[in-house]
């Protein structure tokens, strides 16, 4: 796994992309140690169509903003940031669904 998506991914993960082509994926990554385009970039590179980054504080999101750091010209999927809290809601409801499906 790859959870903070600064670094890229294994061909699995891009493999597991192609295999949910049903729908359109999308990956949850954590914010810090990279910037937005690093992690958007990464994620674009295997097929995502949405690329989430969940905020690594329980602050007030509404005044951050995710910035080029001058190398995402050519960037094509649309990203967002989301706060710490509906990351975590976002996560716990993967998890839970995840166990549900294996049974």
């Amino acid at each position: 796994m790859n959870p903070l998506g600064c670094t890229e991914f294994d061909l699995k993960d891009r493999d597991e992309i192609k295999r949910s082509a049903d729908m359109s994926p999308f990956y949850l990554a954590l914010r810090g140690e990279c910037s937005f385009v690093q992690k958007v970039r990464n994620m674009e590179n295997i097929g995502v169509a949405v690329g989430i980054v969940i905020d690594e504080y329980a602050e007030d999101i509404t005044n951050i903003l995710m910035s080029d750091d001058g190398t995402g010209g050519g960037i094509r999927i649309p990203s967002m940031l989301i706060s710490r809290t509906d990351g975590d809601i976002l996560l716990d409801w993967f998890k839970s669904a995840t166990k549900k499906e294996k049974h």
